[in-house]
Parts: structure tokens; C-alpha cells; sequence
């Protein structure tokens, strides 16, 4: 393996993990908006859990980050 052939494998993992942050970070914003969405409608914490399960798959300890506990 050459010098550029490794630098270029380096550069292009240092994209792919650019990319997956990038994603993480929509998802948790997307996660966050939908709280405040449905919390301005009145929708009770219960059923904001219940939505928010069905549309990013959290488990309850993932839950817990956005205290949405009773």
C-alpha cells in the first residue's frame, strides 16, 4: 500500500465519520423539534414517549436524555 493510497482510505473514513455525526446530530434535532412541537399542541409527556418510540425507535433509557418524565 502507497502513502496516497493510505491517506486516501484515512480521508475517506474521516468522511463516513463526518457523515454519521452529521446524522446523528439532524436525528437528535429532529427528536428535539418534535418535542417542543407536540408539547406546544398540549399533548401530554405520555404520549409524546408514545410518538416519539413509533418515529426514531428509542428505547426508555434513550427516553430519559430528553426528561420527559412526568
Amino acid at each position: 500500500m502507497t502513502l496516497l493510497m493510505r491517506d486516501q482510505e484515512n480521508l475517506e473514513r474521516g468522511r463516513e465519520e463526518g457523515r454519521q455525526e452529521g446524522r446523528l446530530k439532524e436525528r437528535e434535532e429532529g427528536i428535539r423539534k418534535m418535542i417542543s412541537a407536540l408539547g406546544s399542541f398540549g399533548i401530554s409527556r405520555e404520549e409524546i414517549k408514545r410518538k416519539l418510540q413509533e418515529e426514531y425507535q428509542l428505547t426508555e433509557q434513550e427516553l430519559e436524555r430528553y426528561r420527559l418524565e412526568e
